[in-house]
């Protein structure tokens, strides 16, 4: 790889756990750059401006999201557990893991649903319903296999899980109490086990 191309990649990688934590709208290019040891010149000779750095700085994080998640659903073969394994793996975001500030969706969402014409916005609502679909996916298949209950319905069922996640990570940073995530995976363990069949 180009020494280029490995500044360039490095500037995202920075820049992506800055944004996530201090807010798009909040981190100015002299964090970047502070962060970075590059000064501006060098930092908009591959971005044509903060707008695209952030474009692609939510991208970098959307990505190691779903490669944390898709590798803890990977380990199992049934819907339940994979449902299981999903919750479990994204309130780890709560600790910091794989990336710190929390679920780069949810934040960036919560800072850009006001701001029209912001080129973030379709990412972000891309990222959003790629997860959404991806967990109506596991339980359309769970569904069809005999694993979940014939009478839930995939999409309904998905915007539950994910919106009671996203909530519980917001509450936990709140609150700043540990015992907030244990609670909420107890009870989303018990709410797929009550969608499971008996079989499972």
């Amino acid at each position: 790889m180009k020494k280029g191309e490995l500044t360039r990649r490095n500037i995202i990688r920075i820049s992506a756990s800055i944004f996530n934590k201090k807010g798009y709208m909040t981190t100015t290019m002299s964090d970047i750059i502070q962060e970075t040891n590059i000064q501006k010149g060098g930092i908009y000779r591959h971005f044509k401006d903060k707008e695209q750095l952030m474009v692609e700085s939510f991208h970098f994080s959307t990505e190691i999201m779903q490669n944390h998640l898709k590798t803890s659903i990977s380990q199992h073969e049934n819907a339940k557990d994979k449902l299981i394994a999903f919750v479990e793996a994204f309130l780890q975001l709560s600790a910091g893991k794989p990336i710190v500030g929390g679920c780069p969706i949810f934040n960036a969402a919560i800072e850009m649903d006001d701001l029209e014409g912001s080129t973030l916005l379709p990412a972000i609502n891309e990222a959003m319903d790629m997860m959404i679909m991806w967990i109506k996916k596991i339980i359309e298949d769970g569904i069809k296999h005999l694993e979940l209950k014939q009478s839930i319905q995939p999409y309904d069922t998905a915007i539950y899980i994910v919106s009671t996640l996203e909530g519980g990570l917001v509450l936990d940073r709140l609150k700043n109490d540990g015992q907030l995530t244990k609670i909420l995976l107890n009870n989303l363990r018990q709410y797929i086990s009550m969608i499971a069949t008996e079989r499972q």
